[in-house]
């Protein structure tokens, strides 16, 4: 569960950045700024660590389906936050540990214990009602956010990106998984930014900052999450890690003057009780 947190810290903080970066100079440099960066960086931890990369080929699937569905996780998250509210559009991200929690449970027959399960169930149920604005769905209001399906979609693929990545950290162990991982999505990229290169063309400085302290928070969150993933179930760790919101959350109000509705304070709450219960467990 502490290596989920950690990996809840970092995304929260790569969340706030790219919030930051992408107003400045767009969702899409933000992206391949921060996975740049980020692939960079893992390949100097393969090379200080000497793990081999001799496993990789057994698992090229897991990794092509890693680099489809990661870059397109990004891509449609920060695209969402460059629309959209931090307080919904980044707890509607989280949602993505439904995905990945199942995905676990029905193809690795992971069976976490009763009161691990219900401390998952909280917490995850504690970040759906901090995304969700009651007030407007008592009033009958039909509008939806700016980024809305946007992040519904990051949300998915992130879910089937974190399996994977999980999975990769548990066959190959986590350095060789999380490298093969960031290299596949920079692959996964490169076409797009031949495409749309003119985007990259006279960035403000400011917002190339913020991509890269993007890319510096996201790796911490790779990083320990596959960690993680590597020494326990796949399952307990993502439940931890989608309490990154909380964290994004506090720093769009802290620093972006966005305001929460009262039940997302509840939400915040929920996802505590849950934490502790998965504490306990």
């Amino acid at each position: 569960m502490i290596w989920g947190l950690l990996a809840a810290l970092g995304w929260g903080g790569a969340d706030l950045g790219a919030t930051v970066s992408g107003r400045r100079i767009g969702s899409f440099p933000t992206v391949i700024i921060a996975a740049v960066f980020s692939a960079l960086a893992t390949v100097v931890i393969l090379l200080v660590s000497g793990d081999s990369l001799a496993g990789l080929g057994g698992i090229i699937w897991i990794l092509v389906i890693n680099g489809i569905v990661t870059s397109s996780a990004y891509y449609m998250h920060y695209r969402a936050l460059e629309l959209g509210p931090m307080v919904v559009v980044s707890p509607i991200g989280a949602s993505y540990a439904v995905v990945g929690v199942a995905l676990a449970i029905v193809i690795l027959g992971e069976r976490p214990g009763p009161l691990a399960l219900i401390g998952a169930i909280v917490t995850i149920a504690g970040v759906m009602l901090t995304s969700t604005d009651l007030p407007k769905l008592r009033a009958g209001t039909h509008g939806r956010p700016p980024g809305l399906w946007w992040a519904v979609g990051a949300a998915i693929c992130f879910g089937i990106a974190a399996f994977t990545l999980g999975r990769a950290a548990q066959l190959v162990g986590w350095v060789p998984g999380l490298f093969a991982s960031r290299v596949a999505q920079v692959i996964c990229f490169t076409p797009l930014v031949l495409v749309r290169r003119r985007e990259f063309v006279g960035l403000a400085l400011a917002g190339v900052g913020f991509a890269l302290l993007t890319g510096l928070a996201d790796l911490l969150g790779v990083v320990t999450y596959s960690i993680g993933s590597e020494r326990g179930y796949l399952s307990i760790v993502l439940a931890a890690s989608a309490v990154f919101p909380m964290i994004a959350v506090a720093g769009s109000v802290a620093f972006l003057g966005e305001r929460p509705v009262p039940n997302q304070y509840v939400g915040v709450a929920v996802v505590a009780v849950g934490l502790t219960i998965l504490g306990l467990a």
